[in-house]
């Protein structure tokens, strides 16, 4: 399948934008671990676990906009598609209204109990993050032709620029410059998304049977995406309950550095699932994603292993001479870097999503949770190569093991009769 030319220079600045913008996040990381050191940056990585866990509130129901908007757009099934827009802002407003009551009442409850003020405030900047949550990833889930992606590009551009110049809070005020920043940045990139949105003018409206048909693929949604934030979590959970906080602060720059490598497959999938999307709604015919499914898991990270070579020779003298503090990261960083060559096969799992795939799709987060839950703790616990290191080690034998699993699943599913009913 060619990409059209118009598709592809969308793609291309879009990718140049947010990857752009994903830097300017990744410096940020940096300069946490320079400015705030293990503790304080533990302190804050801690509280953020609950964002893995908010999917489950959501019930996934712009995730489902996010999948069903293409399609029906590519299907030429116009009002529908504005209909399905109108009911997902209706739950977005009401979802925002119970965030805030359960926000009020979680503060109090830290701040009663006489927690320390870094948690308190902590707490209160999450909520702040998780109620502009609601209607960052409505307008977003918006956002699905190669001109709704040019206006992202806009944003990612405008986002980079205030993500800057944010960056002054955070070593003015460390840890409470960090929470500033989060607040500031998470407000002034959900205006943007409004401003920008394809269908801003829309007002909320309820559709029953619209709603039904989003809580289908959101209660698919919220399981995948609570496995997801799980298996996301698992390693600062587990150095939690085994090491502390300061382990997890440690533990920080090799997750920054899986940031790092996965950005050009992350933002080439957010860009490459609405316009697949789009395509099946017109042809129906799944073969069709297998080129586009190869560049993401195959000629992707093969062009990833010289930036895997370079950060392995280069971050010993990165931790001595600018992160010192972080020194003990040094072999964690370098397994990582390895295991994370196999990771870009999760950006995979939206091609059988949209094809409600579900069944083959579980058991691929099955495979996931088990293999990153199991193996890290097996080495913890039997090896001796030190909580980081078994850590680090654990994930990325965890990492190679699934991304041969997700291939051989991924291309069996597309392949069948049953999602291919034209032929090319």
């Amino acid at each position: 399948m060619k990409i059209p030319q118009r598709l592809l220079k969308s793609g291309v600045n879009y990718s140049i934008a947010s990857s752009f913008s994903a830097i300017c996040s990744m410096i940020v990381g940096f300069l946490n671990m320079r400015w705030l050191g293990p503790e304080l940056l533990g302190i804050w990585q801690s509280i953020t676990i609950i964002n893995s866990y908010l999917p489950i509130i959501q019930l996934g129901i712009q995730s489902g906009l996010n999948l069903e908007l293409p399609i029906l757009l590519g299907a030429g099934k116009k009002e529908k598609a504005l209909e399905y827009v109108s009911t997902a802002l209706s739950f977005a407003i009401f979802l925002s209204i119970i965030f805030s009551l359960v926000s009020v009442i979680a503060i109090s409850i830290v701040a009663v109990n006489g927690s320390d003020e870094k948690i308190v405030w902590g707490v209160a900047v999450v909520a702040i993050m998780a109620i502009l949550s609601c209607y960052r990833l409505h307008y977003i889930a918006t956002y699905r032709s190669a001109n709704a992606f040019d206006k992202l590009t806009v944003i990612y551009w405008i986002d980079s620029a205030v993500t800057l110049v944010l960056i002054y809070f955070i070593y003015k005020y460390q840890y409470f410059g960090l929470l500033i920043f989060h607040a500031v940045k998470d407000l002034f990139l959900t205006v943007l998304m409004y401003w920008f949105a394809p269908y801003r003018n829309i007002r909320p409206k309820f559709y029953m049977e619209h709603f039904k048909e989003l809580l289908k693929r959101g209660v698919f949604m919220t399981v995948y995406n609570e496995i997801k934030g799980i298996i996301e979590s698992l390693p600062r959970v587990i150095l939690l309950k085994t090491g502390g906080v300061i382990q997890v602060g440690l533990f920080s720059p090799a997750l920054v550095v899986g940031t790092f490598m996965n950005l050009i497959p992350a933002q080439i999938a957010q860009f490459l699932h609405p316009q697949m999307g789009m395509k099946y709604g017109q042809t129906k015919c799944a073969r069709d994603m297998w080129p586009y499914f190869k560049a993401l898991t195959i000629y992707i990270p093969l062009c990833l292993i010289p930036v895997a070579l370079l950060g392995w020779w280069a971050i010993p003298y990165i931790l001595e001479y600018v992160f010192p503090k972080y020194i003990d990261s040094m072999w964690p960083i370098r397994i990582m870097l390895i295991g994370f060559l196999f990771s870009t096969t999760f950006f995979s799992r939206g091609f059988m999503i949209t094809l409600k795939a579900y069944k083959r799709v579980l058991l691929l987060q099955l495979i996931d949770f088990i293999c990153f839950a199991g193996i890290p703790l097996l080495l913890i616990h039997f090896s001796k190569l030190g909580l980081l290191n078994s850590l680090a080690t654990g994930l990325s034998i965890s990492y190679f093991l699934t991304y041969f699993i997700n291939i051989t699943i991924v291309y069996r599913t597309i392949m069948l009769p049953k999602y291919n009913e034209t032929q090319e």
